[in-house]
């Protein structure tokens, strides 16, 4: 059985405890969020806490730290998680910066723990048939590939929130230049 925490209680935080909570060879064992778990609307039997130090400190027997908290607290997170003994599964990006990726590997190789940041499309059908097809040169030597994808978000996705597009806990708005 392996034994998984949360850290960060909103969206994304609630369908890994989902996740966790409905496979029989995991256990969800502790959650945590800056907010009081009843404005979570978190309804999963286990020990919440306020801090991921408070957390980390009182699951020991924790295998498995979640990262679900707005994008400019992956790394810390990540690096308290790894500094416990845990592994680490991180929402997409690991960090704002290349120096913040790097230091949660560095962390992750000197504590001998795992890294994986989330994927969530990597074995979808359409990424898995796409694959086969490359894998399998159905359609002869590809050289180039254009691809559009349409993401069909609802009105939740978009809501304002106290971290969407801010510098520190964001990154910002993306700003090209060509």
């Amino acid at each position: 059985m392996i034994k998984f925490a949360v850290i960060g209680s909103g969206h994304i935080g609630k369908r890994h405890a989902e996740m966790i909570s409905r496979n029989p060879e995991a256990e969800l064992t502790a959650m945590c969020d800056k907010r009081p778990k009843e404005e979570c609307e978190n309804n999963f039997d286990v020990p919440f806490y306020s801090t991921a130090e408070e957390m980390l400190a009182n699951t020991p027997d924790t295998d498995v730290v979640c990262i679900c908290t707005p994008n400019g607290l992956h790394a810390e997170h990540a690096i308290k998680s790894l500094d416990s003994g845990k592994h680490v599964v991180v929402e997409k990006p690991m960090g704002l910066t290349k120096k913040e990726c790097e230091e949660v590997m560095f962390k992750a190789l000197n504590r001998s723990k795992q890294v994986f940041c989330v994927m969530q499309n990597r074995y979808s059908p359409p990424s898995v048939w796409l694959k086969e097809v490359m894998d399998t040169k159905m359609l002869g030597e590809i050289y180039m590939v254009q691809t559009n994808c349409y993401w069909n978000r609802d009105d939740r996705y978009y809501k304002k929130n106290h971290w969407k597009g801010t510098m520190d806990l964001d990154g910002g708005t993306p700003i090209y230049s060509i």
